[in-house]
């Protein structure tokens, strides 16, 4: 099928800023070509899509996301990372079902669809049984958007030569025409490696098996408060060595590692991922909501560390949208360093796409709109009450558009989003969805000795 997106403000690789008008060919997941109105006046097509009220811009990539969390949020609102993952987010973990699996992971996917996100980094806190990948990954292919599924192991998994990765990543790896993915979750930071979740043994043979899969891997690293009593800063002082140099001291530190959070940064820290090649995961709204601090993004561009964002999850800063994460790192670095423009929007815009695409060693698919490329695309809609009057639009849509203007969504070509509506779901089943996504919230918490 050719598809036609005519008229838009196209956000393309060529034009990062400022946005010209173009039209949009696309051949079934593929896009062809772009050029002035009417360039393609002429070439016979199966659809044309009047696009002229939307700003028009690669799909929105999110690097680290937990979509159980979601069944969590609100809870633990008042707790401190540490003590949240404790007294929160573990008991949750240790209840968690099947059908929990499944019902967060539909709802989670069609959150982020709806808000012009087209991929995300699953970052598994839970081990995984096939019966709770299958769970988690059928409804991420029933929605239709991509995901890389980042599988959770162990200690204990090195014993096995980590068959149940192994197997998750055959099964797994390539579905849905390749919108699914299998990468591994290798722990390390420091409370994780004081709660038993790592080993250096783990780390090295868990790296090793990423190479031979040749897929990435995700990991928190340096977040938290700086605590002596039992926050990072007290690991560092016992340890003698902080998360990163952890890594560079086993030799394992390389592109392949996506850094969740990554928040406290000595000199030589940066010095060692701008050299790894490693991409950080900036998750700002989370860090906000936890009191965790503010990531020295700007300090890492400057280095040329590829800065990537994400969302973290809803149990620790109720969202999934990724719109809110542009505009709170911006916001942030603007404090930190007393200045309106601390991170330039083109370089804000491509942290929210192209980086993420880089991080997952996808940029020659998707992350930005060029020739050769997927249609992974979002069109938001710029005529709106809280939008419409504006002077610099790639500067409204990081600060006053929302994630619910994406107008049409598509990934692969296909319209996963059309005038603001589901075309793989309809509304009765969203609506039933999230009453049974309350429904298994209310019921986990119970199991979990959160909620009488």
């Amino acid at each position: 099928m050719k598809t036609l997106l005519r008229g838009g403000l196209v956000l393309s690789s060529s034009t990062p800023q400022p946005l010209s008008e173009q039209d949009l060919l696309i051949d079934e997941a593929t896009i062809v070509d772009l050029g002035e109105p009417g360039t393609f006046d002429g070439i016979p097509v199966d659809r044309t899509l009047d696009v002229s009220d939307c700003l028009v811009m690669p799909g929105l990539v999110n690097t680290h996301q937990h979509e159980w969390y979601l069944l969590g949020r609100g809870l633990g609102d008042d707790k401190l990372l540490e003590k949240w993952i404790w007294e929160t987010m573990f008991p949750l973990k240790a209840q968690l079902t099947p059908d929990d699996f499944r019902v967060a992971s539909e709802l989670a996917a069609l959150d982020m669809i709806r808000g012009g996100t087209t991929t995300c980094v699953n970052h598994l806190v839970a081990e995984t049984t096939p019966a709770e990948e299958e769970a988690i990954l059928s409804p991420v292919l029933a929605s239709g958007m991509r995901q890389y599924f980042a599988k959770t192991v162990r200690p204990g998994d090195v014993k096995d030569d980590f068959e149940s990765a192994r197997s998750c990543h055959a099964t797994w790896d390539g579905a849905g025409n390749g919108r699914i993915k299998v990468g591994v979750v290798l722990e390390a930071t420091s409370h994780w490696v004081v709660a038993g979740q790592t080993t250096e043994e783990m780390l090295i043979s868990g790296h090793a098996l990423a190479e031979e899969l040749d897929t990435f891997i995700t990991s928190h690293i340096a977040g938290g408060t700086m605590s002596r009593e039992d926050g990072y800063l007290k690991f560092v002082l016992e340890t003698g060595r902080t998360d990163i140099e952890f890594l560079h001291g086993l030799g394992i530190l390389d592109r392949r590692w996506i850094l969740a959070h990554t928040i406290h940064n000595r000199d030589r820290d940066l010095t060692l991922i701008a050299e790894s090649g490693a991409t950080v995961s900036h998750t700002p709204s989370s860090e906000a909501a936890r009191g965790g601090g503010v990531a020295p993004v700007r300090a890492m561009l400057e280095r040329g560390i590829r800065v990537a964002l994400g969302t973290d999850g809803p149990m620790v800063d109720h969202t999934n949208d990724m719109l809110e994460q542009l505009k709170w790192t911006r916001l942030l670095q603007n404090q930190v360093h007393g200045v309106p423009s601390s991170i330039a929007i083109d370089t804000l815009l491509a942290m929210g796409t192209s980086h993420g695409a880089e991080a997952v060693n996808a940029a020659d698919t998707f992350g930005r709109i060029a020739p050769g490329l997927r249609a992974d695309i979002a069109m938001f809609d710029i005529n709106t009450v809280h939008a419409g009057v504006t002077h610099n639009r790639l500067s409204t849509l990081v600060h006053a558009m929302r994630s619910s203007d994406a107008k049409h969504v598509m990934v692969d070509g296909e319209l996963l989003i059309l005038d603001g509506r589901y075309t793989r779901a309809d509304e009765m089943h969203v609506t039933d969805l999230i009453k049974r996504a309350g429904k298994h919230a209310r019921e986990l918490g119970k199991r979990a000795g959160l909620l009488d």
